[in-house]
């Protein structure tokens, strides 16, 4: 079908930017155009969005999901959320239901409000952990209360099942799915976190003590600390890197016809911030390989960039005059303050965003498997920067879950198998000092077979810039980020 969906609000003026911006996420995932109306469409498929139903409406043509005032009352408060129930095979949190949505073509509990709450990321913003910049899953909601990782993904099967039955109902065709750059069933953006540039020998020969020490102190693996031992040796007699890769990693990317995007740290006032100075003329020179071969610049924000947004602001110039504009971001350590982190990077001219996601938890931080624009709260819009959700990073699967080898593979293989099912699009990071060997033995291997997976099975691997340009392309024809939305400066 290539008509819009046409969908009727019944709920009052300070809740419609919020519902809206639901409805518009949701379907935007599935490429499904929609256009708001005071009444319904006279002929096809319709949604309602209401506490009731007026008689003289065409309800038989119509998919009607709950508006339930008291849904939304965790607007008002900054209270915990106690339980998850099930509601009409669904979890929620705000289990209130409408009288008269209990039939087929319905969903009785308020889908909108509920998806909000985690697509805003309400828990960690305004929750009892809000003051942390780093989101752990074992902190979560989702491990606190046995809430699906991929719930807003579920709130939209349901939508699409309800709106599929319609559709067959009604013998009309149902919209087609969406489908990604290149006519591929799903989409991996590529990226690399770069942590970590030896400046000699010395560096060079700490890094691989220390790795040593790791993989037998932390992980009690003697095997992968002769392994990475061993990798560190052979980098030595050939006078090589083992460490760095950069360079490598853009050769063999090139040759496999993929491009990934290369995070770059300008950012010194914390411990955990890189070893490297991009004003040194050796890091700049040696970096330039990343725009030079027309690879995806972004910046890896510090560790404290965002306890004030002045700092991330200013690193991104930094980055921007030393070596290039960059296009994206993620944070160092995945350590933000949410609000400061987006609007920060507003002003910043930064595009999209690929921060959200657990370091000890591989899949969604906000429930979702699909590009969105996280919520503005302060003033009720999206912000005009998008994110690409984090699944999958060598250092939750090595370093939080302890595994390697088979055990690792059948974690992103299965990450991968739900995303083509989904027709979703996430990001990954894998990090360049893990590709010679003399860091966690054995993920460099991995990173390559996740490549070559995702190109067999119809996926499309790619940069950060690429989906960014085609979702924000699809996105002008939604109200919620197309008239009326925030543009940039």
């Amino acid at each position: 079908m290539s008509e819009p969906l046409h969908i009727v609000l019944r709920c009052n003026d300070p809740l419609l930017p919020k519902v809206r911006y639901v409805f518009d996420t949701l379907f935007m995932a599935r490429g499904i155009p929609v256009v708001y109306s005071a009444l319904p469409p006279a002929h096809g498929p319709w949604l309602l969005y209401s506490s009731s139903k007026e008689p003289s409406w065409p309800l038989e043509r119509c998919l009607a999901v709950a508006h339930c005032p008291e849904s939304w009352l965790f607007l008002e408060s900054h209270a915990a959320i106690e339980a998850a129930v099930a509601v009409d095979g669904s979890i929620v949190l705000f289990p209130k239901t409408a009288a008269g949505f209990e039939t087929a073509l319905n969903i009785p509990f308020d889908l909108a409000a509920n998806a909000f709450y985690f697509l805003s990321a309400w828990s960690e913003r305004l929750g009892p952990d809000k003051d942390e910049t780093r989101s752990l899953y074992s902190n979560s909601i989702f491990a606190r209360l046995g809430v699906p990782q991929d719930i807003v993904d579920q709130y939209l099967d349901a939508l699409m099942t309800q709106l599929h039955a319609l559709c067959v109902r009604l013998e009309t065709e149902p919209w087609h799915a969406l489908a990604w750059p290149q006519d591929a069933a799903y989409a991996l953006v590529l990226s690399h976190d770069i942590d970590f540039i030896p400046a000699n020998i010395i560096d060079i020969v700490k890094q691989g003590a220390k790795t040593v020490l790791r993989h037998l102190v932390r992980h009690r693996d003697p095997a992968d600390a002769w392994r990475a031992a061993a990798g560190l040796a052979r980098a030595l007699m050939h006078r090589d890197d083992p460490y760095g890769c950069v360079p490598d990693i853009i050769e063999r990317e090139t040759e496999l016809g993929v491009r990934a995007s290369f995070q770059v740290a300008v950012g010194h006032r914390h411990p955990n911030d890189v070893n490297y100075r991009i004003e040194d003329d050796r890091i700049r020179d040696y970096l330039r390989a990343i725009p030079d071969a027309g690879f995806d610049l972004c910046l890896h924000g510090s560790y404290r960039s965002t306890e004030n947004p002045v700092w991330y602001v200013e690193e991104a110039a930094l980055l921007a005059r030393r070596l290039g504009r960059p296009s994206g971001s993620r944070q160092h350590f995945l350590s933000f303050h949410y609000d400061a982190l987006f609007s920060a990077q507003e002003q910043a001219g930064i595009q999209y965003d690929m921060s959200m996601g657990f370091p000890d938890r591989t899949g969604p931080r906000a429930g979702f498997s699909y590009p969105y624009f996280p919520y503005c709260l302060a003033e009720d819009r999206p912000y005009n920067v998008l994110q690409l959700n984090l699944f999958l990073m060598d250092v939750t699967l090595r370093g939080y879950l302890g595994l390697k080898g088979a055990r690792a593979w059948e974690v992103i293989r299965t990450t991968l198998d739900t995303l083509r099912r989904k027709r979703g699009c996430v990001s990954i990071v894998w990090h360049p000092i893990v590709f010679k060997g003399a860091r966690d033995p054995g993920y460099d291997h991995l990173f390559w077979k996740m490549v070559g997976y995702t190109l067999e099975t119809n996926g499309l691997a790619t940069d950060g810039r690429t989906i960014n340009d085609f979702w924000r392309r699809q996105a002008k024809n939604y109200i919620s980020f197309g008239e009326g939305y925030k543009e940039d400066g």
